[in-house]
């Protein structure tokens, strides 16, 4: 693929990367996130614990915590297009190995090798955006327009594999995971032009020196610590809001499937929206509006929780759309403060050792969820743990930002 040469071409081809880089992480995301109903047609099919589900989702999890920093440091010596479109086709393929399986145990280790090559996806879609869009060019809005591509791909996974599974059968909903992400890695190996800067982003520093500069780094931990804890949310949501839903209001599959629809669909939106309120209404600050979002959802959370049986079903509608909107919206925020708060020569490695923090809750999430529902015979009490996790990353992002202007006013006021 030729490269581009001129800075008009650079700048107008950065929304075709944009579309291609979102449309490659909705078919990955597909996959990846169709798990979710797939774990529970499996639960209907087996008559699985809610723990034995939840291990489902968190096993194609389980493979992107030890290939994204490999991926990430082979993107930056070699670019993104040949890693991430291999890796999407391999996931497909890989995926086509789950066909026959009707194993629990073979199903959970297959799914293992396909969280493999879903490791190409994340960093090599946001490493895309970070170098194609300047700082202040727009980046906040292009990572959050990118972003939408994961709960869009949710959402496509949770409305129609449903309709697979019930008039197919579950063949049929792996057959077309696996067909999606090798169409997505074809798109983006055609289309897909690296952005020539492979040779300045040589580092002369270590992995481990690299890895030491990261940690050095302080104004990092509460942001790592709120993905963790929001990651952690986003795959409860995945894995278990549909059952919750059904068991609590006594509603079908079907309902509760598009109920998630309507939360994912609701973090799409929320993912574009929130990005350009830090642009716009924030000036760039991507930390306020973030610590607003992360109390927001809590107060949806609440509501959720302790007032699901006296609401409405229509209002339910509007509590999911928002849910999603600040519980699934709130990624692009983070993305862009990690990197903005991050070496702006180490933006790539940060973003990737995130990413795989967050991979570490993505696993343990939703099977630790469900281990507690099954240990508590409910879900009141997992749910409020899991408030209480959100809420620490706020109020520490919170104490950080003030201690940090604290700490720049002394300083300033020293030099006076």
């Amino acid at each position: 693929m030729l490269q581009l040469n001129t800075n008009h071409e650079k700048k107008s081809y950065r929304w075709v990367i944009l579309i291609i880089a979102t449309f490659s992480q909705t078919c990955a995301t597909f996959v990846n996130y169709g798990i979710g109903p797939l774990a529970t047609f499996c639960q209907e099919i087996y008559n699985l614990s809610q723990f034995q589900t939840g291990l489902i989702v968190s096993a194609v999890n389980i493979g992107p915590i030890f290939s994204m920093l490999i991926f990430g440091n082979l993107m930056d010596k070699h670019g993104e297009r040949w890693v991430v479109g291999i890796g999407s086709i391999l996931l497909g393929l890989t995926m086509l190995l789950a066909l026959p399986i009707n194993d629990y145990v073979y199903l959970l280790i297959v799914l293992v090798f396909v969280g493999v090559w879903y490791g190409t996806a994340q960093p090599g879609g946001s490493s895309a955006i970070i170098h194609w869009f300047p700082k202040n060019k727009n980046r906040g809005l292009a990572m959050g327009i990118r972003q939408t591509g994961i709960p869009l791909g949710g959402a496509l996974a949770s409305t129609t594999l449903p309709f697979f599974f019930y008039n197919y059968g579950l063949s049929s909903v792996k057959l077309t995971q696996a067909i999606v992400a090798v169409v997505g890695g074809i798109i983006f190996l055609i289309f897909y032009r690296n952005h020539g800067m492979s040779a300045q982003r040589q580092q002369n520093y270590s992995f481990l020196e690299k890895m030491n500069k990261i940690q050095a780094r302080s104004s990092l931990y509460p942001v790592f610590f709120i993905g963790m804890g929001m990651i952690s949310l986003q795959l409860v949501i995945l894995a278990h809001l549909m059952s919750y839903l059904s068991n609590t209001l006594y509603i079908s599959l079907r309902i509760s499937g598009t109920l998630l629809s309507v939360v994912l669909i609701g973090g799409a939106i929320g993912r574009i929206l929130l990005a350009w309120i830090s642009d716009n209404l924030f000036n760039g600050n991507r930390s306020k509006p973030l610590q607003l979002t992360i109390l927001l959802t809590v107060i949806i959370l609440l509501f959720l929780v302790c007032l699901l049986n006296y609401l409405p079903l229509w209002v339910i509608y509007i509590i999911c759309f928002f849910l999603g909107f600040l519980g699934v919206g709130w990624y692009s925020l983070f993305m862009v403060l990690m990197s903005e708060k991050a070496d702006k020569d180490l933006i790539g490695l940060t973003v990737s050792f995130g990413l795989t923090l967050n991979q570490i809750f993505i696993v343990l999430a939703p099977s630790l969820f469900g281990l507690f529902v099954d240990y508590f015979n409910g879900y009141r009490l997992p749910f409020f743990l899991l408030i209480l996790f959100i809420s620490i990353g706020g109020i520490w992002l919170n104490y950080s930002e003030r201690n940090h202007k604290f700490q720049t006013k002394n300083e300033t006021e020293t030099h006076l």
